[in-house]
């Protein structure tokens, strides 16, 4: 499914699929970046809080996406 973006970011969310999820005018959705997409899911979701939660923590500790993926590939090749 394709929709256009228009002038102020906004789209158009089908109605099959506003009206199987029970979405509304004012209904509230959370938008995530994963990515090269964007998520959007009714109302703010508890992955958005974590994940905001866990960004804050590693910036602080200098942790980068970079030393999570060299440390992903040792515990599995350390498991296997």
């Amino acid at each position: 499914m394709v929709t256009k973006m228009r002038e102020k970011g906004q789209i158009t969310i089908p109605a099959n699929i506003r009206e199987s999820l029970h979405l509304s005018r004012d209904s509230v959705l959370s938008v995530t970046r994963v990515g090269d997409g964007i998520l959007l899911t009714p109302k703010p979701s508890v992955f958005e809080s974590v994940s905001e939660k866990f960004l804050k923590t590693a910036k602080a500790k200098g942790i980068t996406l970079e030393n999570l993926l060299k440390d992903l590939k040792k515990i599995r090749h350390k498991d296997s």
